[in-house]
């Protein structure tokens, strides 16, 4: 990727959106499953077609220290929620090169980095949390057969398989948040459960999760995916990187979005040719605190890729945390 290219958003539909509001100036791009080609090797899968794109409009509405929230809280979550803590360690890259904002990451750099493949088509990206569980995007899991979904882990360069052994897994079940609003993304997390557990090895490993309510605002973040690397672009065959700034909730409400498109529950991240897009969707954007790496946000939704004004939109992954630890059923944490 090159530096003023992109790395890709927003939003994994399927065609199914109809809106009717004349303020398209605050419309938002998404891309149609039409142009991926049909292929029976999910780890083959053809990247040389084009989305098509249309643009649509909808509406819907500062937390602290080392990876807590002051204000808008959902009553039914509660911090103690206690899950098992495993003998294993999260958030441990294997980082052979330096860290540059929009450019191919070192092989098997993100070893928590999953690929969804849909039916032979890669579809989303998603963050290996446990051995058991994924942590993605809920509009990349809306309407999905679970028996057509495919993870994809250690999957570096989706063309060649000679620098590291792709580890396939099936589905056994979806866990979508229960208040997931598909017209304004608002709570839009999901998990996936994978039907046989993964073993963590050098190119596998688990990504950590921040603290309750931790507000990355103002510092620098990672996105990681396999998502367009400029709006209406292909696919590229590496997973790529950018660095990206994180915005405060005031700062991204001043943006050129409606202010309360952007609720408490959504983090704002990017600058003008440097942000997430199509085909990022899902995938994470992290936090390193020198040592390990933590999962801020999920790739949600935005207006186009890299537009001035128009920052890519994040899941707030720390508003959620008692959520995801209430649904890690028969599973545990590395620390």
């Amino acid at each position: 990727m090159k530096m003023r290219s992109r790395l890709a958003v927003l939003i994994l539909f399927f065609g199914e959106f109809i809106f009717a509001n004349n303020e398209l100036r605050n419309s938002e791009i998404f891309y149609s499953k039409e142009g991926l080609k049909n292929t029976t090797n999910a780890l083959t899968a053809d990247r040389s077609g084009k989305f098509l794109f249309d643009a649509i409009f909808r509406i819907s509405s500062s937390i602290t220290n080392a990876f807590g929230y002051e204000g808008e809280e959902y009553s039914d979550y509660n911090e103690d929620i206690n899950i098992k803590t495993c003998e294993c360690d999260c958030g441990y890259s294997n980082e052979e090169i330096r860290i540059v904002g929009g450019r191919p990451t070192g092989i098997n750099q993100y070893p928590w980095m999953a690929r969804i493949v849909y039916d032979g088509k890669f579809h989303c990206g998603g963050s290996l949390l446990t051995k058991e569980y994924v942590l993605t995007a809920a509009h990349c899991v809306k309407k999905l057969r679970k028996s057509k979904i495919r993870i994809i882990f250690g999957d570096h360069d989706q063309h060649i398989t000679s620098e590291s052994k792709a580890i396939q897994r099936a589905v056994s079940a979806i866990i979508k948040h229960r208040n997931f609003n598909p017209d304004s993304y608002n709570n839009d997390i999901a998990l996936i459960k994978l039907r046989k557990p993964m073993a963590f090895s050098k190119i596998i490993k688990p990504v950590c999760l921040p603290r309750f309510n931790y507000d990355p605002a103002g510092r620098i973040g990672t996105v990681v995916g396999w998502g367009r690397t400029n709006e209406g672009g292909e696919l590229p065959a590496i997973v790529n990187q950018v660095k990206v700034p994180i915005m405060s909730i005031t700062e991204c409400r001043n943006q050129k979005y409606k202010s309360t498109r952007i609720t408490s529950s959504m983090i704002c991240a990017g600058r003008p040719n440097m942000d997430s897009c199509q085909g990022d969707s899902g995938g994470p954007l992290l936090l390193s605190n020198g040592i390990k790496y933590f999962i801020v946000g999920v790739v949600s939704w935005g207006v186009g890729c890299g537009r001035d004004g128009y920052p890519g939109v994040y899941t707030r992954v720390s508003k959620f945390i008692p959520w995801i630890k209430s649904n890690l059923h028969d599973s545990c944490l590395c620390s």
